[in-house]
């Protein structure tokens, strides 16, 4: 089984630097060692927000700024990996072409398939 964790490394990876802050340079390698040590379904879903936060509102659809403040609180109370999984989703699925590796592209059916899964549990 593929760890959620890595699943979350693997598309913030995939964003390009257009895509995301200035400031999130200086945090992302911490940021990538939070991720990875994450035991809790919680931790995960507080760095998914923090991620989202720091990419640009150019990087993602419009619709996005509709939906942001219910997702940041559907986040902010998610105990299980289904939730933080479809969130993860949900957040991904908003998330423009531009903003991402070419890559990306090619990679992102398989990497859906594996966020899916936790929804199967």
């Amino acid at each position: 089984m593929v760890e959620l964790n890595q699943l979350l490394l693997e598309f913030e990876s995939n964003l390009t630097w257009e895509a995301v802050t200035k400031e999130w340079k200086e945090r992302r390698d911490s940021w990538v060692r939070e991720v990875e040590a994450a035991v809790e379904p919680s931790q995960l879903a507080e760095y998914l927000v923090e991620l989202e936060s720091e990419i640009e509102w150019e990087a993602v659809q419009n619709l996005w700024k509709k939906l942001r403040e219910s997702w940041i609180e559907d986040c902010q109370a998610a105990s299980t990996l289904e939730e933080v999984s479809s969130l993860l989703l949900e957040l991904e699925s908003n998330t423009t072409w531009e903003a991402v590796s070419d890559e990306w592209q090619e990679n992102r059916e398989n990497w859906v398939q594996q966020v899916y899964e936790f929804n199967d549990e």
